[in-house]
């Protein structure tokens, strides 16, 4: 393992029968996979330069667990304890693994993080079953292992995790992954692995697969694995999934700690693949219950009854220990114990037991305690068959996948090194044992009939019947579904979207990632980008980086991308249809198997034919399509498929028609709904509506093209030259740079050495966004000749962000107000989806129904009015009974309201004033795209009393609170009542902080003297007592009542350190007799 020549890659990279990761140059497509690593790699024979040979690669080291080492190293480090103690956690990794490697290093394959979750505990408690106990039985279990020496190898055990149930340990794995030591020693492993590399080394860190299948088919919810025999847990498919969904948050947080290692490490998640190719257990129509299941081909991972590729029995047992800590040895530990509470439990498939040394089968049990070996590496009874020491290993297959995808990051990395174009990774089907009955193959199949394709902008959590609903239609008469978490992917997941997007994906249908195009700038709107640009490389870089988010955010679920408000006149020598081309083309390149789409919801000349897969010529009415339909002008597609139509307002009477008339005019793929504008994609029409659709129409699959092709005989380009950084602000660097000759087919920006965008050869400058905010970064940019092939850098310049102020994106809100009038504005300085403004309620007198907008931990404000998108709204959500608290998002357009947009600032103009609503309440929310924010003004009275809400900010004091002495709540209101009602009125001056109360206001109380007071109080901005007349008083208190919804205590604040306040107060002299302080 310390180093070795690298004269056994090519073998390697031929030794399976199925190639998974096959890079094809984009110059040249050759096909499926051969038994040539130069067919593999899709190598020019006229090429000198070959990206296969990898001969000067000559030291490697494969370190971690049991998921990556093997892959091309050499010998083990020291002894087999040195590799697998303690089960190769991520600790033992950095501690004893790291130190022992040479350094200069030029390929390091790491992989560790799934021991640190506990996967044995996981698996034992789902699968196995050993030692599954209760609490009273785990002390029982301890109480006899500490007392027998014989059993000195459990001292170590964590006897409390045997009695946390499927769940508890679910639960608890979940935290160990989402804690943020976890993240830390990811970062900790990589950084110190990083430390063996030589300059141009390389760290290829694999990540982990889910091992149960993703359509989470019923047919394995009553099965189980127990070994034991006992009362069993059984693979329900919510424990399938919650298992899965484990898996999926370890590979995040490989990839995020990969991504903060920067260009020397590589994430290679093999995840997609897997499920791709059905190779994960309980695979729909596969009956887990059989042991003839265990042995179907395409199967990834060993199960116990799997034999090995020497062709060793499963279910002999060697005479030889596993180690303590390792993946065998843990479970057999398990085994151990269980024996220890029943001496005559017997292992389940104990007649099939037999010993090495006979072939004779074990007719009794065996299951009997062996002396501690005196090994300074501490081995664990033996009381299992061998094929424990595989089960949920990957088999050769899924050795076989990890390796060629290491050997095309590390061939396409070789490829980038001398020039060359990136090398798009690309399925491979023909040569594997278990293909999917449904991958597309447009070219040998039909699959052109009509088909349902639904801009599903439905809120998963809204309405999860309706996703259930179109998830369960058949994948061939539903075919696509449109993804649109936040005007699209947004930056971080959305939980409930990945939900719905991986159950889609995983039962067959094509789900697209909604991409806004602004109609690149050129419509009356004149749109701009989120960073305020009207330029068309901007919208390029934008729509680029929406497309490669959707990809990372949601990996091996989406199928391509929706690009909406697209543009549809030619422009000058077709210079807009070819940008949507080459878009399109960025996107398939990318992301292999794309479906693009292209919507601007109106006809389109023929100069868009190839600018996406599938064109969408009609959105609009059923009453518009019956009667003033325009077709495309002067062409039709020769297949249908190529163009999509939206019909809403259908009465369901009329739906076979409209389905009938779309074909007839030349739409392959339709939606048709009885939903209306506002908003007619919201919901989803009801079943009979949908069978009558499906009933009228063939079904089918889309037609997804290849990217076009570079030229065959073109040039290649020089390098770019003079980059500069033009600008930069808290989350974007502008730059430019000098043109290549011969000018290119388009440049490739690169930060940090990943590229980030790609744009036309006639564009020299644009501005990079999603960028943290105190970040420094390195850019250089690379031309593409038009026949395929990649330049060397530019000149490298670094930029540094700016850092947001008090870590705060929104800033300097303020508004004024006239009668009929609000302005309202605020600097907003990052990027958002959406920008929104809500007049509110003060704090302290909320009125329902209405929006309710988190502050703090328990605490909201309500809100009646909204600004969203230049339109204002009046929140229409009903009453609720009591007791409810869910108000649901419901509101009613009332008029348009004018945006304005000048540098950060931006300022609404609001058509309601002051005499509609207390416009001095409002908040400013910003979301999607970064963190949502919303800041309120005035600060809440209660804003201090708890935890605040994330994102929440405030300006300005409120003028009222509802606060006071702790004994408020046994106030009689109506002694306040009368004591404002009694004191002296009209010009009569009180004075704050009098020595006689009756200077600074009045109080009332009852018999014993417990009451309450209203008086001025504090010191004004000059530092003098603070003063108030009798009339003014008055009207404090009754806009406390009023105004500040005060029930019983309560202040309202003049905003120069003057307050009237109500408050509890004893000892008064003004008193009725005979009346309890508790009366109400």
């Amino acid at each position: 393992m310390h180093t070795q020549p690298w004269h056994g890659l090519a073998a390697i990279v031929t030794i399976g029968s199925c190639v998974i990761a096959s890079p094809l140059a984009p110059w040249e497509l050759r096909g499926n996979a051969s038994m040539q690593s130069a067919h593999l790699m899709g190598i020019r024979d006229t090429d000198d330069f070959d990206p296969v040979e990898l001969s000067h690669i000559t030291k490697l080291a494969a370190i971690g667990d049991s998921y990556s080492a093997g892959i091309g190293a050499g010998s083990r480090l020291g002894n087999i304890g040195e590799a697998l103690n303690s089960k190769s956690i991520i600790s033992d990794v950095i501690n004893d693994q790291i130190p022992n490697l040479n350094g200069d290093q030029q390929v390091i394959l790491l992989s560790a993080g799934g021991n640190d979750a506990e996967l044995s505990n996981i698996l034992n408690q789902y699968i196995y079953q050993w030692a599954v106990l209760n609490p009273t039985q785990v002390l029982v279990a301890k109480a006899a292992a500490l007392a027998n020496l014989e059993y000195g190898w459990m001292a170590d055990i964590d006897w409390d995790a045997l009695a946390s149930g499927c769940d508890g340990q679910l639960e608890h794995t979940n935290r160990l992954i989402n804690a943020d030591a976890f993240s830390k020693s990811l970062d900790n492993v990589i950084a110190a692995a990083k430390k063996k590399l030589g300059s141009n080394g390389m760290i290829y860190y694999t990540g982990y697969a889910k091992f149960w299948a993703e359509d989470l088919s019923p047919a394995c919810d009553k099965v189980s694995w127990s070994t034991w025999i006992h009362d069993t847990e059984t693979l329900t498919s919510a424990h399938r999934k919650t298992m899965n969904d484990l898996v999926d948050s370890v590979n995040k947080k490989i990839s995020s700690a990969v991504e903060r290692a920067g260009a020397q490490v590589k994430f290679v998640d093999y995840d997609s693949y897997v499920g791709y190719f059905n190779g994960r257990f309980c695979e729909a129509g596969v009956d887990k219950s059989t042991s003839d299941s265990n042995t179907r081909e395409g199967l990834m991972f060993y199960e116990l009854n799997t034999w090995d590729p020497l062709g060793s029995n499963p279910h002999k047992r060697s005479q030889d220990r596993p180690l303590e800590g390792t993946f065998e040895g843990s479970v057999k530990e398990y085994a151990e114990i269980t024996k220890l509470l029943d001496p005559d439990a017997q292992f389940s498939k104990q007649t099939s037991v037999s010993d090495d040394t006979t072939d004779m089968t074990l007719v009794e049990s065996k299951l009997s305690l062996s002396a501690v070996s005196e090994s300074s590496d501490i081995e664990v009874p033996n009381v299992l068959p061998d094929g424990y020491g595989r089960i949920f290993h990957p088999q050769i297959q899924l050795h076989e996948l990890i390796a060629n995808l290491v050997i095309y990051e590390m061939t396409n990395k070789n490829e980038m090194d001398n020039g060359y174009p990136e090398i798009p990774e690309k399925f491979t089907f023909d040569s594997c044992p278990w293909t999917p009955a449904d991958v597309d193959d447009d070219e040998s199949m039909d699959a052109g009939g009509q088909q349902i394709a639904l801009a599903s902008y439905i809120n998963p959590l809204s309405d999860p019947t309706a996703w259930t609903r179109m998830i369960d239609y058949p994948s061939d008469q539903v075919t696509v579904l449109v993804a649109n978490v936040l005007n699209g992917p947004d930056t971080t997941v959305d939980e409930d979207w990945e939900k719905v997007i991986s159950r889609a994906n995983a039962a067959g249908k094509r789900v697209l990632g909604y991409v806004r195009t602004g109609y690149l700038g050129l419509s009356q709107d004149q749109f701009q980008t989120r960073l305020g640009s009207s330029g068309l490389a901007d919208w390029v870089s934008q729509i680029q980086t929406d497309v490669d988010l959707w990809y990372t955010l949601y990996p091996g679920m989406i199928g391509g991308i929706f690009f909406d408000e697209g543009w549809n006149q030619c422009g000058d020598d077709n210079v807009y249809s070819d940008l949507y081309r080459f878009i399109t083309d960025y996107t398939k390149r990318m992301h292999p198997g794309a479906f693009t789409v292209l919507n601007p919801g109106a006809t389109m000349p023929q100069c868009f034919e190839h600018s996406a897969d599938t064109l969408m010529t009609f959105e609009n009415s059923y009453d518009t399509y019956m009667n003033n339909y325009s077709p495309n002008p002067d062409w039709t597609p020769s297949d249908p498929r190529k163009l999509w139509h939206i019909i809403y307002n259908v009465p369901s009477d009329s739906v076979g028609k409209v389905a009938e008339l779309a074909l007839e005019r030349g739409a392959g793929l339709i939606h048709i709904t009885n939903d209306n504008l506002p908003n007619p994609y919201d919901t989803l029409p009801d079943d009979d509506y949908m069978q009558v659709i499906m009933s009228a129409l063939e079904g089918g699959k889309p037609a997804i093209s290849s990217p076009t092709a570079y030229e065959k005989n073109g040039q290649s380009a020089s390098a770019p030259s003079s980059l500069a950084v033009t600008a930069s602000d808290y989350s974007s660097v502008s730059l430019s740079w000098g043109a290549s000759s011969p000018a290119p087919y388009a440049y490739s920006i690169y930060q940090n050495g990943k590229e980030v965008a790609r744009l036309p050869g006639s564009m020299t400058k644009v501005t990079i966004g999603n960028i943290d905010h105190g970040t420094s970064i390195t850019f250089t940019v690379r031309a593409i000749g038009s026949e395929g092939s990649a330049s060397g850098d530019s000149n490298s310049v670094e930029a540094t962000t700016l850092e947001l102020p008090d870590n705060q994106p929104v800033t300097n809100v303020k508004s004024s107000s006239t009668a009929t009038k609000t302005t309202v504005q605020a600097d907003i300085l990052i990027p958002f989806a959406f920008q929104r403004v809500f007049l509110t309620d003060p704090d302290t007198a909320c009125e329902m129904p209405a929006w309710p907008i988190n502050y703090n931990l328990g605490n909201y404000i309500c809100t009646h009015y909204m600004v969203e998108s230049g339109t204002l709204f009046k929140y229409s959500g009903a009453e609720l009974p009591a007791g409810q608290t869910n108000y649901p998002w419901a509101w009613t357009s009332m008029g348009t309201v004018p945006i304005s947009r000048s540098g950060y600032t931006w300022t609404w103009e609001l058509p309601i004033g002051s005499d509609t609503v207390d416009t001095n309440y409002f908040v400013v929310e910003a979301q999607g795209y970064g963190p949502l924010t919303n800041v309120f003004h005035p600060c809440p009275s209660t804003w201090d009393d708890a935890t605040l809400s994330s994102g929440a900010y405030c300006t300005g004091n409120s003028p009222y609170d509802c606060k006071g002495a702790t004994l408020c709540s046994t106030l009689n209101v109506k002694w306040c009542d009368k004591a404002v009602n009694q004191m002296n009125r009209g010009s009569t001056l009180y004075t704050a902080n009098a020595e006689a109360p009756a200077l600074s206001g009045n109080c009332w109380a009852n018999w014993e003297q417990f009451g309450c007071s209203v008086k001025i109080r504090g010191k004004d901005e000059n530092g003098k007592d603070c003063t108030i007349t009798g009339d003014e008083m008055w009207e404090a208190y009754q806009d406390i009542r009023k105004i500040g919804g005060c029930k019983k205590c309560g202040s309202k604040h003049f905003g120069n350190g003057c307050l009237v306040s109500v408050d509890y107060y004893y000892g008064c002299d003004n008193r009725d007799s005979g009346v309890n302080a508790i009366d109400v």
